[in-house]
């Protein structure tokens, strides 16, 4: 036998092992799958009472919409140890678009994410045109008819405008114009963009192309002033829903700026609040309205009678940790972000099991 030949001969069982090792990785790959999460099932109202919201899932990281890493970087993580896929840190505002899109700020991994279930789809807004480089505390977020999307950073104290595909373009604001900025709400059918100044006691009023049309509200505790206000929404009539907290309770104002009406006081009982944040509306007109320190969302129509409510203090499902944002889509889902437990809860309002109409809308 030749050297040539003796070479072939040790590279067979060489390529052969190869071989193996590649099999048994690929065998501990997929064994390392992670098993599909079995979703609980809650109802509220508890019987006897009929069903008519139901927990859906957990939002916290690409996978919980269908996204998973590819075969070679699957590979590559099991070799090498790559680092884990982003997760919520610390999530507050939400927005959501007409395609099932879901805008979550966070502001502890400093970025907004982005979820699509229907489309298996993930990934962040956070880059910023200089001198900014990139999003500090991300609070507030809001989607307009474009689905450019609109964050808040209550660091940087401006409103950085993004396309759909993540580019810069625009920043709203200058210096010595908003204190803090934290929540946000826009007014698709008049192009009007409401940012919400928690250490200004006020909210700041804005066409979408950043140029400022006004104020609403100073401090006090009288209709229409605001004692450090944190979030914001607009219905479909254009009325402005303010979550005006250390006055604990939520004031409604028409298109116009006039104050209209307000829900809730300070108390312990249903109805009450001990710290207003998150505030959402849906088709009907229902207010959903967080309450970060019962850990609890409760629905009233805008004559702010509560229709119901759902959510305690924990850690499992249907359970909050200082709950903050929330947002409604138009199939009735309820997004609400499960600050301290790092997730965004989904629910969703039961076909058929419709709350009562608003009266007022």
């Amino acid at each position: 036998m030749t050297g040539r030949d003796v070479r072939q001969e040790q590279r067979k069982p060489k390529t052969v092992q190869t071989a193996l090792i590649w099999i048994v990785l690929l065998g501990l790959v997929a064994c390392a799958e992670a098993p599909v999460e079995k979703r609980p099932t809650i109802f509220w109202p508890e019987p006897p009472d009929p069903p008519k919201i139901t927990f859906v899932q957990n939002l916290a990281e690409p996978k919980d919409v269908g996204v998973q890493p590819s075969w070679f970087k699957k590979v590559i993580r099991f070799i090498f140890g790559e680092k884990d896929p982003p997760h919520l840190i610390r999530p507050s505002g939400i927005a959501v678009d007409e395609e099932g899109g879901v805008y979550i700020a966070d502001s502890g991994l400093q970025v907004v994410h982005f979820f699509n279930e229907k489309r298996h789809e993930y990934w962040q807004y956070y880059q910023l045109p200089p001198p900014y480089e990139r999003l500090q505390n991300p609070i507030g977020v809001a989607v307009d008819g474009e689905k450019r999307v609109y964050v808040c950073d209550t660091e940087l104290n401006r409103v950085f405008v993004f396309s759909p595909k993540g580019d810069s373009v625009r920043v709203i604001g200058r210096d010595g114009e908003m204190q803090r900025i934290s929540g946000i709400a826009i007014d698709r059918s008049r192009e009007r963009l409401y940012v919400v100044d928690t250490m200004g006691h006020q909210v700041i009023i804005y066409n979408l192309a950043g140029e400022k049309k006004g104020t609403l509200g100073k401090r006090g505790t009288g209709p229409g002033e605001l004692n450090f206000p944190t979030y914001a929404a607009v219905d479909g009539v254009g009325r402005l829903y303010i979550s005006d907290s250390l006055n604990f309770r939520v004031q409604i104002f028409g298109p116009d700026g006039v104050f209209l009406s307000q829900v809730g006081s300070l108390g312990s009982t249903l109805g009450q609040f001990s710290r207003p944040k998150g505030v959402a509306v849906d088709r009907a007109n229902h207010l959903y309205v967080v309450d970060t320190l019962y850990d609890t969302v409760q629905i009233f129509d805008s004559s702010g009678e509560l229709l119901l409510h759902f959510g305690k203090s924990g850690v499992e499902p249907g359970f909050f940790w200082l709950p903050s944002g929330i947002a409604v889509d138009r199939q009735g889902r309820i997004y609400v972000s499960d600050s301290y437990n790092q997730r965004v809860q989904v629910f969703q309002l039961l076909e058929g099991q419709d709350l009562p109409p608003d009266k007022a809308s």
